[in-house]
């Protein structure tokens, strides 16, 4: 049995964004210590960044309307509900740069 790890690949002092892979795709997680609108422009353009250089898609999970909102900011779009191991249902999202 593999085991799926995140690997930190932007770590700032207001966030760490990192990668996943599980199923052939590359899932994104951050976590945010401080938020500013500086720090959310340098955000989007630290993950745009990310995915120009991994050139993939990247997916997300989202639990939460205030995730949901955050994840559209920076331009994933919906692709699908999916039941998780957990058995809640959750909102998948993509991202690409266009």
């Amino acid at each position: 049995m593999s085991s799926v790890v995140k690997t930190p690949v932007a770590i700032q002092p207001a966030y760490t964004i990192y990668f996943e892979r599980f199923a052939d795709l590359t899932w994104t997680h951050a976590d945010v210590y401080k938020w500013t609108p500086a720090i959310k422009k340098e955000f989007k353009q630290v993950h745009a960044l990310l995915q120009m250089m991994h050139s993939e898609p990247l997916y997300c999970l989202t639990d939460n309307p205030k995730l949901e909102k955050f994840v559209k900011s920076l331009g994933y779009t919906y692709v699908q509900t999916l039941s998780c191991d957990d058995g809640i249902d959750r909102p998948m999202w993509r991202f690409t740069n266009g």
